[in-house]
């Protein structure tokens, strides 16, 4: 994945520099990072505009936005790496809501399980609502960031959810 270095500058360059990086990456995904608020929202709005998904999480001192997070599960899928696991819900399938989050919980209790991490999981829409204080899945998210998997949640939803 192409990292886009946009830490210090100020509007209009990392929307700039994403623009250049999206024409020069083919539609690869990309992590953009940049360190203010007002950056982060032209940058998301941006990509928005041109119909790029998008997920932002916050870093030490920095925001990542990261680009196509499905390409990003298709390119980590061949690598030697865990990989990268997508979750755009609280629940696990349709019918039974109580029956969707055991079967959640029991996904995420698995994937700490595996012999190979994965490298990221990802969540947005309501997926992010398992990333919040509360959560019936906190304990093993927090143990697979202890082993070294990224945690990231869509900035956009959390901000949509209020979470």
């Amino acid at each position: 994945m192409k990292i886009v270095d946009c830490i210090g500058d100020v509007c209009p360059m990392p929307v700039i520099k994403a623009k250049r990086a999206l024409a020069e990456n083919g539609g690869g995904p990309l992590e953009i990072r940049v360190d203010n608020g007002i950056s982060l929202e032209n940058v998301k709005k941006y990509l928005g505009s041109l119909g790029h998904d998008a997920v932002s999480v916050t870093r030490d001192g920095y925001f990542a936005i990261i680009t196509n997070p499905e390409a990003l599960h298709e390119e980590a899928s061949d690598s030697e790496t865990g990989g990268i696991v997508v979750i755009a819900s609280d629940v696990m399938g349709q019918g039974d809501d109580d029956l969707g989050r055991k079967l959640m919980g029991g996904f995420i209790f698995a994937l700490t399980q595996l012999d190979v991490l994965p490298q990221t999981v990802v969540f947005y829409n309501r997926g992010v609502m398992l990333t919040v204080e509360g959560s019936h899945v906190l304990e093993d998210l927090r143990a697979l960031a202890a082993a070294g998997v990224r945690i990231l949640s869509c900035g956009l939803c959390v901000s949509h959810f209020d979470c």
